[in-house]
C-alpha cells in the first residue's frame, strides 16, 4: 500500500515525497491507518462468507440457520453444514432435495421412498459430528421432511449379544478410538472389519 500511496501522488506535483520529510511522516501515520482499515475489510470479508468465516463469525451463520454450537466438530465440517441448511428449501421434497435436508441436519444417509406406505426408510451412515445427540439430529430431520410422509430411521444393527460374540479384548475396544454414536451407528462394523464405510 505504501509504494501505490507514493505512485499516485508523484504525479500531481504538489508534495516533496523526499523520504524523512513532513509529507512523508504524513503520509506513513496515513499508512498506519489505511493498514488497520485494510485489515479490518478483510476481515469482515472472510466471516461474511460462510466458506471463510471461523470463530464468532462462524457461530453467527450457526445461529441464522438455527444450528446449535457443535465443540467436538471441526471448522470445515461446520462451514458444510451451515451450507447444507443454507441449500435447502421448502420445495427441496424430491428425493434429493430430502437427501440435502437429512445432511443439514447433521446426518449423512440414504433414502428410500415408500409409495404404497408413503413413508421413507432413511438408512443413516454416520453423523457428521460424533458428539451429536442422534434424538436432536432426527428431531432436525423431521422438521425438515415432508410432513405428511412419516420416516422410519435404520441407524444400525448392532446388540449387546453381537459385541459380546465379537470378543473384543479392552486393548482392542480402547485403540479403536469412536464415540458412543459412532458406536451405535456403525457397532456392528467395528469389529468386523467393516469400517465406518463398509
Amino acid at each position: 500500500m505504501k509504494e501505490n500511496l507514493y505512485t499516485l501522488l508523484e504525479p500531481l506535483g504538489l508534495y516533496r515525497l523526499r523520504r524523512g520529510s513532513l509529507v512523508d511522516a504524513e503520509l506513513q501515520a496515513y499508512l498506519v491507518a489505511l493498514g488497520w482499515l485494510e485489515q479490518m475489510l478483510e476481515e469482515l470479508r472472510a466471516q461474511a462468507f460462510v466458506q471463510t468465516a471461523y470463530g464468532e463469525g462462524l457461530l453467527r451463520h450457526e445461529k441464522l440457520v438455527g444450528l446449535q454450537e457443535r465443540p467436538g466438530l471441526d471448522t470445515d465440517s461446520r462451514r458444510r453444514l451451515v451450507a447444507y441448511r443454507l441449500s435447502t428449501s421448502p420445495y427441496d421434497f424430491d428425493l434429493e432435495g430430502m437427501g440435502r435436508s437429512v445432511m443439514a441436519a447433521g446426518m449423512e444417509a440414504s433414502i428410500t421412498e415408500n409409495f404404497p406406505d408413503e413413508s421413507l426408510t432413511i438408512v443413516s451412515k454416520r453423523l457428521l459430528d460424533d458428539f451429536a445427540d442422534l434424538d436432536a439430529v432426527k428431531a432436525s430431520v423431521e422438521t425438515m421432511l415432508p410432513a405428511h410422509l412419516k420416516a422410519e430411521y435404520d441407524i444400525g444393527v448392532m446388540t449387546w449379544n453381537m459385541f459380546d460374540k465379537a470378543g473384543p479384548t479392552w486393548d482392542e475396544w480402547d485403540g479403536e478410538d469412536f464415540t458412543w454414536s459412532h458406536f451405535d451407528l456403525d457397532g456392528h462394523n467395528i469389529f468386523t472389519g467393516g469400517g465406518a464405510d463398509a
